[in-house]
């Protein structure tokens, strides 16, 4: 790239990497806080809860990333007006080519960081995310048993723990298991650990008694014991995973899906939607790269509305893509709208060049005929359409 154009280019990525941070970070929060009730509720410790609001992140970053593209380069367009090097760049005869070009190579980036994302990361972060939670939630413990309170986990069985430390430790143990009709057992330990393995999930009380007392002679035994493993695996929940949604595929499963997947079965237009929605995905980035210098690369003063433009910018650029998140909905249904998933972006593309090239320029007192007429005539003037003026002379 030349001196102007890697100018442009290191301006664009600057504005790019913190409008990036700034979304990526704001949108980040606002979900990892609805994970907090694993903390409050299911007892895990903050490791957890950052795993957990860590597999959230491929997935809003393949959202964010082309947002924070079209930021960035309609930014650093209006602050090249503003600071009149747009003036500079237009009088001196350098074509639109030299505004595209670091436009495109953001693009590009851009399009890599959201192919990679949507074909390979968040599918695996999406499948790692419901197996942790999964097994969170099979855990009977983290699930049911709340600190300080009497807990009926199931048929005259009665669980209280006084308090659950970060490292999973129960403190302060309470059991009355009253399921044999002739015989009702307390069990108390000062401490104990949940224990899963092959043979079920036991309970390791330490440093307890057990108190056993029998309905039918009404006699009573305390029995002391260092350590005791009482049997939780009839009370806890299967872990086995539910069937992975399309969106939780591997993009070479949806390439080539078992044909007997219970999911598969119920749902087969959308996996190749999701598919195709996958490798559409990179286009709107290279479109939102395009868009704000088909909009913008052209100097303006501040009277003519500048403002405005930059808001139909950003109101085209968002109308396409849920345009496409709306097509990619309807092609599950109707295989019919494949092709559409690709002529959108590719489409917009296409206009947003033409556009670029041929210089044209919106303002905000142009009305939406006389835009259209003054796009139509640029294009036929460069194209050499129409009748030409006579030049005189002998016939």
């Amino acid at each position: 790239m030349k001196l102007i154009e890697r100018y442009i280019f290191n301006r664009m990525l600057a504005a790019f990497l913190l409008s990036l941070c700034g979304l990526s970070g704001t949108v980040w929060l606002s979900q990892a806080l609805r994970e907090l009730d694993l903390i409050t509720s299911k007892g895990q410790n903050f490791g957890t809860f950052f795993h957990v609001s860590s597999l959230i992140f491929p997935g809003l970053l393949l959202i964010v990333c082309p947002v924070a593209l079209l930021i960035g380069a309609i930014y650093t367009f209006n602050q090249l007006n503003a600071d009149s090097e747009l003036v500079v760049i237009n009088a001196s005869g350098a074509s639109q080519t030299r505004l595209l070009k670091p436009a495109l190579v953001m693009g590009l980036i851009t399009a890599i960081i959201v192919g990679s994302m949507s074909l390979y990361l968040v599918p695996r972060s999406l499948q790692a995310f419901r197996g942790l939670l999964t097994g969170i939630n099979a855990d009977l413990i983290t699930s049911f048993v709340k600190e300080g309170q009497f807990m009926e986990l199931g048929n005259r069985l009665v669980f209280h723990v006084r308090d659950r430390k970060p490292d999973g430790t129960l403190e302060g143990i309470f059991i009355q298991d009253g399921r044999q009709a002739d015989q009702t057992s307390v069990y108390i330990a000062n401490r104990g650990v949940v224990l899963k393995n092959p043979l079920g999930t036991f309970l390791i009380m330490q440093n307890g008694t057990i108190q056993q007392k029998s309905e039918t002679n009404a006699s009573m035994s305390i029995i002391e014991f260092e350590s005791y493993a009482f049997d939780l695996s009839t009370f806890g929940s299967k872990t086995t995973l539910p069937a992975y949604t399309a969106a939780e595929r591997s993009t070479t499963f949806l390439m080539s899906p078992d044909p007997n997947d219970p999911e598969y079965q119920k749902r087969p237009g959308s996996f190749l939607s999701e598919l195709h929605d996958r490798f559409s995905a990179p286009l709107y980035a290279i479109f939102f790269a395009i868009l704000p210098v088909a909009a913008l690369g052209q100097a303006q003063t501040t009277r003519q509305g500048r403002s405005l433009v930059v808001l139909g910018t950003i109101a085209l650029a968002t109308s396409v893509r849920i345009g496409g998140l709306i097509l990619a909905s309807l092609a599950a249904n109707d295989s019919r709208l494949i092709p559409a998933l690709y002529a959108l972006p590719i489409g917009f593309i296409v206009l947003s060049l033409v556009a670029v090239y041929s210089s044209f320029r919106l303002t905000a007192s142009d009305s939406i005929a006389g835009a259209v007429s003054d796009f139509v005539q640029r294009i036929a003037s460069r194209l050499r359409i129409g009748p030409r003026p006579s030049t005189g002379g002998r016939m």
